[in-house]
């Protein structure tokens, strides 16, 4: 506990984070910060949004406009490709990514079974395409249709979707 509050300084108190549970686990190289929980209730993963977008220099209402197009905002959505893979959880993480995040220590059963950890490996992606092609929305496009040239036009219309959830998420804060 003292760790964390000293990583996380404004956590003020073991019950900011509505777990009974948890613990930190830094993954090497790519930094992905996991929290391994288990919930109170459903409202810890509403600050994973938070905190993963500090993490990653993402606004965290851009990750919710992704999690709210890819999945509804529902942890446990599961999702069967055309080519074999399979998109699991609130950011549809595609397990194509599967050997990557594993060498990091990152399975498939934590993306299924942590929101925080889907969250935290989508800002990941969303990062990593930031890195490449700069913040535009052809990088939030590249989130779920690649980076291929061939594939510029389906990037256009799934940026067009996040950018039609993030108006109105920014809207309804106002």
């Amino acid at each position: 506990m003292n760790y964390m509050m000293s990583y996380y300084p404004e956590v003020k108190n073991k019950h900011h984070l509505h777990l009974s549970t948890y613990y930190l686990v830094v993954c090497n190289e790519i930094k992905i910060i996991c929290f391994l929980c288990v919930f109170i209730n459903g409202a810890f993963a509403k600050d994973c949004f938070d905190m993963a977008g500090q993490y990653y220099n993402i606004d965290p209402d851009l990750l919710r406009a992704i999690a709210q197009q890819e999945s509804g905002f529902n942890q446990g959505a599961i999702r069967k490709n055309i080519n074999g893979s399979i998109d699991i959880g609130v950011m549809q993480i595609n397990s194509q990514h599967a050997r990557f995040l594993y060498s990091r220590g990152v399975t498939l059963q934590m993306l299924k079974d942590n929101e925080c950890v889907n969250i935290y490996t989508g800002a990941y992606i969303l990062h990593q395409n930031f890195k490449k092609w700069g913040k535009t929305w052809n990088a939030v496009g590249a989130y779920n249709v690649g980076f291929r040239k061939k594939d510029a036009r389906n990037r256009y219309k799934y940026s067009s979707k996040i950018y039609y959830y993030y108006v109105n998420i920014k809207r309804l804060k106002n």
